[in-house]
Formats: C-alpha cells, structure tokens, sequence
C-alpha cells in the first residue's frame, strides 16, 4: 500500500513539473512608485507600484503577490494579496498593489530621514514572494534598491569617449 502511494506521488509529481521550463531565471522586482491612498489614525494605504521584469523567453501570468518593503532598514509596509498580470518574455510589466503601514512606522520614517536625505533619494528593501503560472509554488525574491534619486548629471572634468 505505501508503495503503491509511493509511487502515485511520484508520478503527480513528474506530472506536474512536465509544464515548467528548464533554466528559468527569477524575476527582477523593484520599487517604480508610491502613492499615499488613505491616511488614517493607526495605519495608512499606500498605492505601490511594483516593475517586474522577466528574463526568460517567455509569457508569465503573476497570480499572487507577498512583500514586506524597508526604508531606511527599518519596516515601512507591508502587501498581500491576489493580483493578474501578464509580463511579456523579455520585458517588464508594471503592478500596482494596496500596501499598508502602522503609523508607528511612517512617524519613524519622517524622524530618520531629513529632508535633504530626500535629494539623494531613500534605500529601500523588497522581500517577498510572488506566484506565477509556471511555477509550483510560490517563488522568493528580494531586491535593494534607492527610491527618488534625482538624475546624476556628468561631472564637469568626466571624459567623452
């Protein structure tokens, strides 16, 4: 008998992975925007937009998305929930999601940066996990990055080639 379940398992499971491709890269995912949605007395709404950019060659359809986003490295929001999307093979796809914060956490972010930190741009931090399509399950991810960094102009003694 446990032999016999043994080997069904086995088989759904080769089943299963028949569909997924071989050498799929992760996604690339990072911070585009930030909106504030609603303010409230105990936690805000953020509106974040999310670029998801897919090095494989091929389609995929995100189901799913889990993230937890640090500025400064300290926690700032947190999102959950179901989302579609298709992102073309070799391109990138923009996400909006509702993500929420304590007012404990947005009171914290406005002691630790001052306002001209904010010319330089805020390092955040993305960690999550996200399920597509072609996957079994849900797939891990975490990217740095610097939100609202205004464009560096070349120095003046740089050389053109």
């Amino acid at each position: 008998m446990a032999k016999r379940l043994l080997a069904a398992f086995t088989l759904l499971l080769v089943a299963a992975c028949a569909g997924l491709p071989f050498n799929v890269q992760p996604l690339k995912i990072s911070v585009a925007d930030l909106d504030v949605q609603s303010l409230g007395l105990f936690e805000q709404h953020f509106d974040v937009t999310l670029r998801v950019a897919n090095p494989n060659d091929f389609d995929l359809a995100v189901e799913g998305l889990e993230f937890d986003l640090e500025v400064n490295g300290k926690p700032f929001a947190q999102a959950l929930g179901k989302t579609t999307a298709r992102v073309p093979a070799l391109s990138s796809a923009t996400l909006r999601v509702d993500a929420v914060t304590q007012s404990i956490d947005l009171l914290r972010q406005f002691k630790l940066v001052p306002p001209e930190a904010l010319k330089a741009g805020v390092p955040y931090r993305i960690k999550g996990r996200i399920k597509v399509d072609r996957a079994l399950g849900w797939v891990p991810f975490e990217q740095t990055g610097v939100f609202g960094a205004s464009e560096r102009k070349p120095r003046e003694d740089a050389q053109m080639i």
